[in-house]
């Protein structure tokens, strides 16, 4: 598998379809994930941390993908020519 660019220019184009995936499977399980993290035996504070981390780390995950395309274009190493 070839590593995704990300780019301003694949806005346009369709999200690469693997990593969208992966995304949206953690974004919908995000109310799993913290309704998890405030059951645990932690304090208070430690626990509106964790989750907050956690949102924008997914948060961002997601919206990173919107800058992945499915068809990236091929590379010109001639470009010395």
């Amino acid at each position: 598998m070839k590593t995704p660019q990300l780019s301003f220019k694949n806005l346009s184009r369709p999200s690469n379809k693997v990593l969208k995936s992966i995304a949206d499977f953690m974004l919908y399980s995000l109310p799993l994930y913290l309704g998890a993290i405030l059951a645990l035996p932690l304090e208070e504070e430690t626990k509106l941390w964790v989750n907050a981390v956690l949102t924008i780390v997914i948060v961002t995950i997601k919206g990173l993908t919107k800058f992945t395309s499915e068809d990236n274009p091929p590379q010109n190493e001639n470009l010395d020519k």
